[in-house]
């Protein structure tokens, strides 16, 4: 059973986290607002403890950064900490529509090398309900649209 969880304000209102679900045979989503660094990064991992409980880490997730407008290196080490924990539990980590800064940042480190990056979220969930694991991260742009031949 999934449930839709009311945006989560930080005092600084710098960052809001939701949790959702498309249907209830999808994996929830994580949607991401705001700014997520040193400050706001840690409260990503309790706020996914508290929605999800038991089920953090027993199903894939997959996290919305199009309303993400900040991410610094906490943000990129908490994805490969959380990537590292749903592989070991035979969970995909998959990341929709990052934009503008967070596509920047997630292209110089080479993370959608090693997490599935896609523009679309039903993009994301058909490679999930596909069956097909681990998923192959699609090929990545550092800007999104299509490429200038």
């Amino acid at each position: 059973m999934r449930r839709v969880v009311e945006p989560h304000e930080k005092c600084a209102r710098k960052s809001r986290l939701r949790v959702s679900a498309v249907r209830a045979d999808r994996p929830p989503v994580l949607e991401l607002e705001g700014e997520f660094d040193l400050d706001t990064v840690p409260e990503i991992d309790r706020f996914l403890r508290r929605t999800l409980g038991p089920l953090y880490h027993q199903d894939h997730l997959v996290i919305d950064l199009a309303r993400t407008t900040f991410v610094d290196s906490s943000f990129i080490g908490f994805l490969v900490r959380l990537w590292g924990a749903q592989r070991a539990k035979r969970r995909e980590l998959l990341l929709v529509h990052p934009s503008g800064q967070v596509r920047r940042v997630l292209a110089i480190v080479g993370l959608p090398n090693v997490i599935p990056v896609f523009d679309t979220l039903d993009g994301a969930m058909d490679s999930v309900a596909g069956g097909r694991l681990p998923v192959i991260p699609p090929a990545f742009q550092p800007v999104a649209g299509p490429v200038a031949g």
